[in-house]
């Protein structure tokens, strides 16, 4: 039987699982499946750890077996299938984590159906949701975990792009280029979108830069094609876009009906994924959302709430931003 020092058992802070499994020298993967789900390792080393738990004072014994539903190694991720950067990221996390990703594309109106559906058939969720808090309604237990991408809600902890420290990187980045107005395209939906909204409202505002927002842009070839019309209202000497493709529609639309170039006649920035922006013969400059390690983090904010089982907390986790220079941004 492990031996257990008196400081540890005389220790008043709450006895975490981490906890158990340093004392039981096992890996706390290892002292989660011992206590919630018998017989998944060998008896002896469950046995042990079961003892440290209880010696330490991790829970009632009793409430080893008293969980709402029998740990499955399984995790649910509502995500778009365009997503696959990110979606690449929460499996290989999983599969090193030996869980298994259960995906269940986001269905438009369908979401909340599918999520109430399947808890208990996941030991947790996560959910890639990138329209505002408002669009958004999660009845799920606080006891249950549950982390969200790329948006901010109440109910759950919320893994995001850093969009104060990002717009910061780029206004630096314009502002050295001589750069003293923008417009910038977003979709109204979009939590990113108006996210990076507020920021610029600030930072421009700072900088004494001008700004002119214009909404219902989507992220796709066509609308920013249209977006080329908009922005000759006031053709400002920076073109923003919250999204890759609708910036290389910009700029194709730009080209083909008035024969201006990039960056002789308009910067051009995108907001989102720097590989699609490879795809330009000049390399778009992109604010990159770091949807890898979004993915990562937000595995390993659930894997967190599974092994510590004390009720679900909402916590910001913002991801740093990084601004990758092409050949669309010049000076002005």
């Amino acid at each position: 039987m492990c031996e257990v020092s008196d400081s540890a058992v005389l220790v008043k802070k709450r006895v975490t699982l981490d906890d158990v499994a340093k004392v039981a020298h096992v890996a706390t993967s290892t002292a989660s499946r011992a206590l919630n789900r018998p017989g998944r390792i060998n008896a002896e080393t469950e046995a042990l750890v079961r003892q440290v738990a209880i010696e330490l004072g991790y829970e009632r014994p009793e409430n080893f077996w008293l969980r709402t539903h029998v740990l499955t190694q399984k995790v649910g991720v509502v995500i778009a299938l365009e997503q696959y950067r990110m979606l690449a990221a929460i499996q290989d996390k999983l599969i090193l984590e030996h869980y298994l990703p259960v995906l269940y594309p986001t269905v438009p109106n369908q979401s909340a159906r599918i999520i109430k559906r399947e808890f208990n058939n996941v030991d947790g969720l996560i959910i890639d949701n990138p329209q505002t808090p408002g669009r958004i309604h999660l009845e799920i237990p606080n006891t249950e975990p549950l982390v969200v991408t790329n948006c901010v809600i109440d109910e759950a902890t919320c893994v995001v792009p850093d969009t104060e420290q990002g717009v910061a990187v780029l206004l630096t980045h314009l502002k050295s280029l001589r750069h003293r107005s923008i417009t910038y395209f977003y979709a109204k939906d979009c939590w990113l979108g108006e996210s990076i909204l507020q920021a610029l409202q600030s930072g421009c505002g700072q900088a004494g830069v001008i700004l002119h927002p214009m909404g219902n842009v989507g992220n796709n070839l066509e609308a920013g094609a249209r977006a080329v019309a908009a922005w000759c209202r006031h053709k400002d000497s920076a073109a923003v876009f919250c999204g890759d493709y609708s910036a290389l529609g910009f700029m194709q639309e730009l080209n083909r009906s008035l024969k201006m170039l990039v960056p002789d006649d308009v910067s051009v920035v995108a907001i989102g994924d720097a590989f699609i922006g490879r795809l330009c013969p000049s390399v778009t400059t992109t604010l990159e959302v770091p949807y890898r390690r979004i993915g990562t983090e937000a595995v390993r904010q659930l894997l967190s709430q599974i092994y510590h089982p004390s009720g679900r907390e909402r916590r910001v986790k913002p991801m740093k931003m990084s601004l990758v220079n092409g050949g669309t941004t010049g000076i002005s």
